[in-house]
C-alpha cells in the first residue's frame, strides 16, 4: 500500500488581530493592518534586574566573587531577612548594576567593578528571601541609596599595637 501524501498548497488561516477575520498565509500570525508596532521602551535600569549582562556574568562567575560570597555567608550565617534559615546566597542590597554604576561615577576606585564587591552592600540571604527581595528590586520606585555614602558611615577597624 502506498503512503498518503498531503500537499499544503495555499493553506490559509484567520488573522490573530482582535476582531479581524482577514485570511493570512499559514505561518503568519497577523495581517498587515493588525501587525503590532514595536516601539523602543526606555529602560530606567531598575526593572531590567535579572536580564543577562555578559560583563556582570563574567564578574559573578569569577574566583574573586566566589571568595567574597563565602565571606558574606560566613559573616551572615543566618538569613538577614527572616532570621530563621541558613543563608546560602550573597545578595546585593542595592542591585549590582546600580552599585557598579554609582562607584564608577565617583572615579575613586581603579577597578571598574569595585561596586560589585563592596561588603557594606552585601548580605547573606536564604533562597526564599532572595526570591522575594529580587521581586521587590524589580518593582522599586525612586532613587537607590548611595552605596559609598552608606559605606562611609560604617565604622572601620582600628588596629592598635
Amino acid at each position: 500500500m502506498r503512503p498518503r501524501r498531503r500537499f499544503r498548497l495555499g493553506v490559509m488561516r484567520v488573522c490573530s488581530g482582535p476582531g479581524c477575520l482577514r485570511a493570512v498565509k499559514d505561518g503568519v500570525r497577523f495581517c498587515d493592518d493588525c501587525k503590532p508596532t514595536t516601539s523602543p521602551v526606555e529602560s530606567d535600569g531598575i526593572r531590567d534586574h535579572g536580564r543577562y549582562d555578559a560583563e556582570l556574568h563574567a564578574v559573578a562567575s569569577s574566583p574573586r566573587w566566589q571568595r567574597v560570597r563565602l565571606q558574606v555567608i560566613k559573616r551572615d550565617p543566618i538569613c538577614k531577612r527572616c532570621d530563621l534559615r541558613i543563608s546560602t546566597i550573597g545578595d546585593h542590597i542595592v542591585p549590582a548594576e546600580i552599585a557598579v554604576a554609582q562607584v564608577r561615577a565617583t572615579g575613586r576606585f581603579p577597578d571598574r567593578y569595585a561596586g560589585y564587591f563592596l561588603m557594606s552592600n552585601l548580605q547573606g540571604l536564604c533562597r526564599p528571601c532572595h526570591g522575594l527581595k529580587t521581586l521587590e528590586d524589580k518593582t522599586h520606585i525612586g532613587p537607590w541609596r548611595d552605596v559609598l555614602a552608606h559605606d562611609a558611615t560604617i565604622p572601620k577597624r582600628v588596629y592598635s599595637f
